[in-house]
């Protein structure tokens, strides 16, 4: 008969099979997004130019000033997290490249988030192998992949890793008495506030957790550590509350998307089901073995709220929730989930097949879903040789949307060329300016001359970029035509 540590050995070299499963795949992904380095990202799957667009703003128009490229002028990082673009111009002023800052921005937050797990690993008593496997599974799982490597969501990606940090640090804190190394909350979470805003409201539920299991001297240094993070936020956290309701961003909250169960939402939101399922199964589990005990409930219980709450689709009608993306919920979770397992549970066989399983689906869906980098097609290589005859501003028609997305060229075009755009990546101005940009898309696919050269004249728009039919429509119209290049043409406004 086999012994218990030789089943213990047994289900360590288990471990060995799904961190080779998801740390292959995750390096194929990091080689195969390696392609940007050489190549400005202007598919539809694609994140990454509106934040090199920005990084590029920072350096030339400088941090909450006038910047002339978007929306015929906006003020910088009013309304968004500036903490990934300050992380990432320190390293642009080494390479003064933006392709290759980008990319090894991504790396370094996947370098930073692995120390923090394996640093911390022996508070938590984790193994070198399980610290390991905490990270792929966290930091490596298909959703990591789609959002993080594949779309580009950096700024995000940089606040999840200092979530990842501050979460260890309050889970240190926890059992322990609270010391000087508290103080390290304070730059954590001021940092965390200023690199993304929805992670920051969410990691927040944290202070929650920690208020509710201490005592009343406790309670008040916490409410200190808070306060003096927001006055250190408070150059970018008061201008940007003032201005949030003023802008068209907030007219569309994202969390609506948790109600539809189709098309590209069905495999997100299958997920949001599954994830706080497993989270609720998880602590149940934990708290039992707990014997429930009072301050083990109210800890987690912030926690567990989250999860009910996107179980049962409540952020899709609630202020401030509904404006979180799915996706930030998932990560909150999950990071939960694993450390509860890994940290508590003994794991057995089942358990370690389980993670196996798991981690090949996440692979799968990795592979069949997630899009790989894709290259410039000969329409894209058409489109950027005309816009060099652009010599003032542009906006483009919507023809070209089935290989490459127009906002991506309004990010290409301030970097590379120095020119402008009415439009812009963010819905920084008014509804009622951007009521005027749809209507400008609009009639070039209704066909209206008169409202084309309408809200042309409002928006103060001098060039424009079609393709194939739209191009003899915009003729009709007694445009100036600048040149064409196979099927796509610039027209200039007289």
């Amino acid at each position: 008969m086999k012994s218990k540590n030789d089943n213990k050995e047994i289900n360590n070299k288990l471990l060995y099979i799904p961190i080779l499963i998801l740390g292959i795949n995750l390096l194929i992904r990091i080689i195969n997004q390696s392609k940007i380095i050489k190549q400005f990202p202007l598919d539809l799957t694609n994140d990454w130019s509106s934040y090199i667009a920005l990084l590029h703003f920072l350096k030339e128009c400088g941090f909450h000033n006038f910047c002339p490229y978007w929306y015929n002028g906006f003020i910088t990082f009013k309304l968004v997290a500036p903490g990934w673009y300050f992380f990432s111009h320190i390293i642009n002023i080494v390479i003064n490249n933006y392709l290759m800052t980008v990319f090894i921005s991504m790396i370094l937050i996947f370098l930073l988030g692995f120390l923090v797990i394996y640093l911390f690993r022996e508070k938590f008593d984790l193994t070198i192998k399980k610290s390991v496997l905490f990270f792929l599974l966290l930091f490596g799982n298909a959703a990591a992949i789609g959002n993080y490597i594949r779309l580009g969501r950096l700024p995000e990606f940089f606040a999840f890793m200092i979530f990842v940090l501050f979460s260890i640090i309050i889970l240190y804190y926890k059992n322990k008495r609270f010391d000087w190394i508290i103080l390290l909350t304070i730059p954590v979470y001021s940092l965390l506030i200023l690199s993304h805003q929805t992670v920051a409201f969410l990691s927040s539920i944290l202070w929650i957790s920690l208020f509710l299991i201490r005592k009343r001297m406790d309670r008040i240094k916490i409410l200190l550590l808070i306060l003096i993070s927001l006055s250190i936020d408070s150059f970018w956290i008061i201008p940007y509350i003032k201005d949030f309701y003023n802008s068209a961003g907030t007219m569309y909250p994202i969390g609506v998307n948790l109600l539809t169960f189709s098309g590209h939402y069905l495999l997100e939101n299958i997920f949001t089901i599954i994830i706080p399922l497993i989270f609720l199964w998880v602590l149940w589990i934990y708290l039992k073995r707990k014997n429930y005990e009072k301050r083990e409930i109210l800890f987690y219980s912030p926690i567990a709220l989250i999860a009910i709450l996107l179980l049962f689709r409540i952020p899709a009608f609630v202020p401030i929730l509904k404006y979180i993306y799915p996706d930030v919920f998932m990560g909150f979770l999950i990071f939960f989930i694993l450390f509860l397992f890994f940290r508590e549970f003994e794991i057995k066989r089942i358990y370690f097949i389980g993670i196996i399983i798991i981690s090949t689906i996440s692979v799968l869906i990795s592979i069949f879903y997630t899009p790989w980098f894709i290259e410039h097609t000969q329409l894209e290589k058409d489109t950027l040789e005309i816009m060099k005859d652009i010599k003032t501003n542009f906006l483009m028609s919507d023809s070209h949307s089935k290989t490459s997305y127009g906002k991506a060229y309004y990010s290409y075009a301030p970097i590379y060329l120095n020119i402008s755009t009415p439009s812009g990546w963010y819905k920084i101005p008014s509804d009622e300016y951007f009521k005027k940009l749809r209507e400008f898309g609009n009639s070039i696919k209704d066909k209206n001359c008169g409202l084309l050269i309408e809200n042309a004249d409002y928006l103060r728009n001098d060039y424009l970029i079609s393709y194939d039919k739209d191009c003899d429509f915009l003729e009709s119209c007694n445009l100036n035509k600048i040149n064409q290049i196979n099927n796509v043409c610039l027209y200039k406004f007289n």
